[in-house]
């Protein structure tokens, strides 16, 4: 039987077995002793991923070159942490699901949900909206008999559509942190609209996956529609942002703090002054100030993390949602079979295994450890109740990174499952003709 607990820690270098005589150097990147920061941009709704990566190499440009001026020794890196769009009404629902979960019981939206199925007409639910909620009427006006006729046609799917997403971006955005941590870098956070709500829900999984990380990583909120941050998190709201204005009629949302208005004629912003880049990064606003303040604040303030995880010329990492057990294998091209019954292989190392959710689990092998062959990367579902998505990502010595790749696990397979767990990576790694190793990745 599995053990129970969670088993954390490196492998000391001494215990590792002695390197193959077919191994390669694997490494050429850039990056060991440095001070090292990861910077994600969460977008909110209705956003492709090209618009989500224009936003995260804007704050790259910006901030960048000062952030690293100001620590020596030190590296930011900027990501787009994506919350993919399932489209703008499918988008809205799945808000809605998520104002739910932070309050069950404050949610209008919710209500305008529940009246639906009742099957009641369009202008009973309006007429119940405008009486139930302080001005109302505004709301009211919003639901228009084509909205609630199109939620009401489609609601069923929309629903699982946008929680299964809903899910999904839960489990990638709060692995891409862990890995980070895990792998002794911070982790800052810019997140806009929706972004707000992902990541809330990301770092409250995070922290409570690695609570001796909770001083390691942090955010700063633009337009938020959250009804609270977490982990002291500050944030910015324009006063007149139209979006997070109409969704305050029917939910709790963080107060405005800040009146970004620049005058008529010298006015940036988008119509509804809510788009992260024209009406809150753009330089002639007073909301830019207090960004530059957020993000700098945190840059001093954050701590270093502990590095737990190795890191080489392979590194493989696991997470999941909150089911007991999901287990990382690696096949080594010698035969070695790697998991949690077999830690240590020829090559790497599973030098991090968890037992009790979320994960992580990662596996590595050392820059000169690598071998010529094919490693293959897996999971099995060992403990749990229901259907479960295991995340894994793979990073190379070149410096390239593979995934999250997200594999659906439809029921526990126990120990059973050990010796065919499902396929996330294939790779295969060769020789250049001058020791070097060239990576090859299915």
């Amino acid at each position: 039987m599995k053990h129970s607990t969670i088993a954390l820690g490196i492998v000391s270098a001494l215990t590792l077995a002695p390197a193959a005589e077919a191994s390669l150097s694997g490494c050429t990147f850039q990056g060991q002793g440095t001070l090292q920061t990861q910077v994600y941009f969460a977008n909110g709704i209705n956003t492709k991923y090209a618009d989500a990566l224009i936003a995260s190499d804007t704050l790259r440009s910006i901030y960048k070159g000062p952030l690293e001026g100001v620590e020596e020794n030190s590296t930011y890196q900027f990501f787009p942490a994506y919350n993919l769009s399932q489209g703008f009404t499918t988008d809205v629902i799945q808000v809605f699901q998520q104002k739910m979960q932070e309050d069950p019981d404050g949610s209008i939206a919710y209500m305008v949900y529940d009246m639906l199925q009742a099957g009641l007409t369009n202008d009973a639910i309006r007429q119940t909206v405008a009486i139930a909620v302080t001005d109302g009427y505004l709301l009211a006006a919003a639901l228009t008999d084509e909205l609630l006729d199109d939620l009401a046609d489609t609601m069923a799917q929309l629903s699982a559509d946008a929680m299964k997403d809903l899910n999904q971006v839960n489990d990638l955005h709060s692995g891409l942190y862990a890995d980070a941590l895990l792998n002794g870098k911070r982790v800052l956070v810019v997140a806009h609209s929706q972004g707000n709500l992902f990541t809330n829900s990301s770092l409250a999984r995070v922290i409570e996956m690695l609570p001796e990380h909770k001083e390691s990583i942090g955010y700063f909120g633009v337009a938020s529609p959250a009804a609270e941050t977490v982990n002291g998190a500050d944030y910015v709201t324009a006063e007149d942002d139209r979006v997070i204005q109409l969704l305050r009629v029917s939910e709790t949302v963080l107060p405005a703090n800040i009146d970004n208005d620049p005058g008529l004629l010298h006015d940036p912003r988008d119509f509804l002054n809510h788009g992260f880049l024209e009406s809150y990064l753009d330089g002639r606003l007073s909301s830019r100030e207090r960004i530059d303040s957020g993000i700098i604040q945190l840059a001093n303030t954050l701590k270093y993390p502990e590095l737990i995880a190795g890191e080489g010329a392979i590194r493989a990492t696991l997470t999941w949602g909150d089911q007991p057990d999901v287990d990382l294998h690696v096949f080594e091209p010698g035969g070695a079979h790697v998991y949690y019954r077999n830690p240590q292989g020829s090559d790497g190392t599973l030098d991090v295994d968890d037992t009790n959710g979320f994960g992580p689990e990662n596996y590595y092998v050392a820059c000169n450890d690598v071998s010529a062959g094919t490693y293959k990367v897996g999971v099995n579902y060992f403990n749990g109740n229901g259907p479960e998505t295991a995340s894994v990502t793979l990073y190379l010595g070149n410096g390239t990174t593979f995934g999250p790749r997200q594999i659906t696990l439809t029921e526990d397979k126990g120990s059973a499952g050990n010796n065919s767990p499902r396929s996330a990576f294939s790779l295969t790694v060769s020789d250049d003709g001058q020791g070097n190793a060239l990576y090859s990745v299915e």
